[in-house]
């Protein structure tokens, strides 16, 4: 259960920030600092072009200059007008009253941190020798009698406690102190709201910058409710985290102020999706071992066959069961939620791991899901692909058996078996299409386009709608879907299971043996024929093609090799062509899951960011 504390995101101020900011456009924009505390959003900016300086020396003369959120020293006006800028001043509403507050006082105290941008700005607007800032490090007592008149403000982020405790020991020692309460109310209600999620959470998931001091409070507040807080700034640090999330935790999500909407929603439709999988993972694997125990109980006395069905058993283990998974999410989009998904996902499931079998003897895999494959259990060569052959063949009909005995009704288990055979028909098309491929190659460098169409078809039948498209339409045909929800799955899935493959071939050349669960070195044996590869050759030097010819599809090629490739891929612009694809097939996926009722965009969403940003 993943549940979002609904005042996470930017703060008003921030808004206001980032909208006067987006709507500049030109070449000679500055940002005086950090707009908001918080890289992502900065990247964002520097892509457009916006040059982020930290001295006001930095900018040249009739320049367009944004003033950042946490405002700026007031002489840094006087110089910027002498510089002839155009001012967008997005100083927030809140600091700017802070500024006037200050602005004629005689003396003032200023709690908060000496080298936070807000208290730097604030100090700025006092007059010369006015002010002096208050750190938690501070001690109140040092502070000297005075006839002047105190006036008191904070930095808008400081800690309230913080904050009550000085202010406490400032009225003490100068009773007559006028005190202006700055603090911003957004960020107590957020903190509020977070540490009551979190002492009802297992897990809870605080979204923000390091440098934000809203972000590390927000964190601190909620760690000391829930021990196992996590602070991260980014879906890709989500990833970093081990074994996160497993099913039946219950987990909470909050955003800092300086934390922008669609970073919040892509961890949570994360969440929910990785969230899911896990379910769904643990209710196939639990029905098709009890399965298959039976199977392999059915046959005992029977030469050979137990063996046999126990190493199919054994291969069937430790799957990510994404197929799986997407037939659930097909029955549940379509209006399904109980159990009676089991059957078709348990068959597609077996299907998987049935043709996995005879495609570890066409790669010549040593090893699968972290284990030893079957082919290559035996002495003789011979027997062992032979062996192999028989125990997937099956698997095949084991799936087969499994839908004809469920309780689907008939109109619809033949609409499944239906799909089903043509899901299977077109998977084999597109193995038959990679194999023959490297026998019979395209010249890359003259006949590019035909090679990029080839290995498109290729994709497309044997990745998108064997891993995808075809299971989502299974689970939505099994709950009763119409045409038009399956037309929209066929056309939300299809870009994003090429996406995926790309992805799969990134991870190929690039991925670790650990985390594959298979050789590194893999693809580059088998002379896999991809869009990564095929890019690379067609715009590589000739000394870069001679290095390929002898490395790419070298059986004996080593770790050095493969180091070589990948500074070749890198060079040619093959990997950011290939990350490039990857964004945009998927943007063309969430376009048209954003079409989707609103129950189900989020995590069709989440699955889309699992797929694209996997390390796996």
């Amino acid at each position: 259960m993943i549940k979002t504390v609904k005042e996470s995101g930017f703060c008003y101020g921030v808004q206001g920030a980032i909208h006067k900011a987006n709507a500049q456009q030109g070449s000679n924009i500055y940002i005086y600092g950090d707009l908001v505390n918080n890289q992502h959003v900065m990247d964002r900016y520097r892509k457009k072009g916006f040059k982020v300086v930290e001295t006001i020396n930095e900018i040249p003369n009739n320049s367009t200059v944004i003033i950042r959120a946490h405002g700026i020293p007031r002489k840094d006006y006087e110089v910027l007008a002498k510089k002839n800028a155009k001012i967008i001043d997005c100083t927030c509403p809140k600091v700017k009253n802070i500024h006037k507050i200050v602005s004629d006082k005689p003396r003032v105290i200023i709690i908060g941190k000496h080298n936070h941008p807000e208290t730097i700005g604030t100090h700025g607007w006092c007059k010369e020798g006015a002010a002096i800032i208050v750190t938690e490090a501070s001690h109140l007592h040092d502070i000297e009698s005075d006839t002047k008149p105190i006036c008191v403000v904070g930095q808008t982020t400081c800690k309230k406690a913080w904050w009550d405790k000085a202010v406490a020991q400032i009225t003490a020692k100068f009773p007559h102190a006028e005190i202006h309460d700055t603090l911003c109310d957004v960020t107590a209600k957020r903190i509020t709201k977070a540490t009551e999620m979190a002492k009802e959470s297992d897990i809870m998931v605080v979204v923000g910058d390091k440098k934000s001091a809203n972000s590390l409070e927000l964190y601190e507040a909620c760690k000391l409710e829930c021990p196992t807080t996590l602070f991260v700034s980014s879906l890709e640090e989500m990833l970093n985290v081990k074994n996160f999330p497993e099913t039946g935790l219950r987990i909470g999500l909050a955003g800092s102020a300086s934390a922008p909407a669609d970073i919040i929603e892509d961890i949570h439709g994360f969440l929910l999706f990785t969230n899911f999988l896990a379910q769904a993972k643990n209710e196939i694997e639990t029905a098709a071992d009890e399965y298959l125990q039976k199977v392999i109980v059915s046959v005992k006395g029977k030469a050979f066959l137990p063996e046999a069905i126990k190493d199919f058993y054994d291969q069937n283990q430790g799957g990510k069961r994404i197929r799986g998974a997407m037939i659930k999410l097909g029955a549940e989009i379509a209006g399904e939620k109980s159990d009676g998904f089991l059957p078709v996902a348990m068959a597609y499931e077996l299907f998987q791991t049935a043709i996995l079998i005879h495609d570890d003897i066409i790669d010549k895999s040593p090893m699968r899901r972290g284990r030893a494959t079957i082919h290559t259990a035996e002495s003789d060569p011979h027997f062992g692909n032979s062996r192999a052959i028989c125990i997937g063949d099956y698997g095949l009909f084991l799936a087969n058996k499994i839908l004809a005995e469920s309780n689907i009704p008939p109109e619809t288990l033949i609409k499944i078996f239906r799909l089903f055979s043509q899901i299977q028909l077109t998977t084999l098309e597109g193995e038959i299409m990679d194999v023959s491929l490297p026998m019979h190659p395209i010249d890359i460098p003259d006949d590019y386009e035909n090679f990029t169409n080839t290995v498109g078809h290729i994709f497309e039948y044997k990745t998108a709608w064997y891993t995808l498209v075809g299971p989502i339409m299974l689970g939505a045909i099994y709950s009763g879907a119409d045409d038009n929800l399956l037309n929209l799955l066929h056309d939300i899935t299809m870009p994003l299971g090429i996406a995926f493959q790309i992805k799969d071939d990134l991870l190929g050349i690039y991925g670790s043996e650990e985390s594959l669960g298979k050789p590194a070195l893999s693809d580059i044996h088998e002379k896999k024929q991809t869009l990564l590869y095929g890019y690379a050759y067609k715009h590589a030097t000739e000394a870069q093609r001679v290095a390929l010819d002898a490395i790419y599809g070298n059986p004996t090629a080593t770790i050095q090799d493969l180091d070589t490739v990948r500074e070749i891929f890198e060079a040619t612009g093959a990997k950011l062509y290939a990350d490039n694809e990857i964004e945009r097939l998927s943007k063309i996926s969430l376009h048209l899951i954003n079409t989707m009722p609103e129950a189900h965009k989020t995590i069709l969403q989440g699955l889309v960011h699992y797929l694209i940003t996997r390390k796996f």
